[in-house]
Parts: structure tokens; sequence; C-alpha cells
């Protein structure tokens, strides 16, 4: 009976959800981030982004298989053009995947910043790279300040059900200044 009672809080021990951790991430966004992520190396990022801008913020877990990432660019775009925005991007992502599958694919409102939402499962359609493995996605895209801001999260399909919840919790403390 003990030995039971043991092996139930031992195993509540470890399905403890991650902590999340408020971080000024960037000049212009703060959020919660899981503790179970980590700055990612220069050797990864040169890896990663190999003949690509480098994002403000680039984040992974230990096993380096999670991918969060921040950037902004200087765009055309208006604040008031999300919408917009919106319709172009439904256009462009299924040209950067195959086998596309969208769980979300809306506008919404967080702490009243309206962003383009997609959230979907597909495998990159990287050129020269037949290895591209599925991955789980979610992509918030906004305008702030002239400059256009992609808030990204991705992982492999095997750890989409741990790690979905928690990017969408993350996502939704997104603050701008």
């Amino acid at each position: 009976m003990i030995k039971s009672i043991g092996l139930i809080f031992l195993m509540l021990f470890f399905v403890q959800e991650p902590v999340l951790k408020k971080q000024k991430l960037t000049d212009y966004v703060s959020m919660e981030v899981s503790t179970e992520l980590r700055k990612m190396t220069q050797q990864e990022l040169s890896a990663k982004f190999l003949g690509a801008r480098i994002p403000d913020v680039a984040m992974t877990d230990e096993q380096s298989s999670v991918e969060f990432t921040i950037t902004a660019s200087p765009t055309f775009w208006q604040d008031g053009d999300v919408a917009l925005l919106k319709e172009f991007y439904d256009s462009s992502i299924p040209n950067l995947f195959q086998e596309i599958d969208f769980s979300q694919k809306e506008l919404v409102t967080i702490n009243e910043k309206e962003f383009a939402a997609y959230q979907f499962d597909g495998k990159p359609d990287a050129e020269g790279n037949r290895s591209a493995e599925e991955r789980y996605t979610y992509l918030l895209y906004t305008i702030h300040k002239n400059g256009l801001v992609v808030i990204s999260f991705s992982c492999p399909p095997y750890m989409k059900s741990q790690w979905e919840p928690i990017a969408q919790k993350m996502f939704k403390t997104t603050k701008f200044r």
C-alpha cells in the first residue's frame, strides 16, 4: 500500500506542468517562456539559420528538438493591415510546406494586439533537403512600429502532445512595448 502511494506521488512529480517565467525577450516584446527552453548557442544558430537572417530570439530545449524564435524586420505593412497580412500568409504558408494540416488559421487578439495566428502539422518543403521532417508549428504574425514580427514555435510530432499546450500558454502572454 505504501509503495503504491509512493509510486503515485512519483508519477505526479514527473508529470508536472513546466514552469513559465516572464522574460523581456527583446526591446519590443516580453512573454512568459517555458523554463525548459534555453538560448541557442552560436553554433546552433549558425547551423539552423545558414544563409538566413538570424532571429532576434532563438531558443530550444536540451535535445535541440524544439525551436522557438522571434524575428522582426522592416516592412511596408501598416499597423491596421493585419487582416490583409493574414490573407497574404493564407496563400504563402501552404507553399512552404508539404502535407499541411491546419488546426488554426485566424485573426486573434492577444493583450490588445491583433495577430494572424496559424497552427498546423506539416513537412517543410526544404528544396534539396529530402530529410525534412514533419513538425507541429505555431506562428503569430503582427505589425509593430513599421516592422513585421513573426513569433514561431515548432517541434516534432512525437513531442506535440507535450509542447502544444505550453506553446499556446506562452503565446497568450505576448506583450508588446
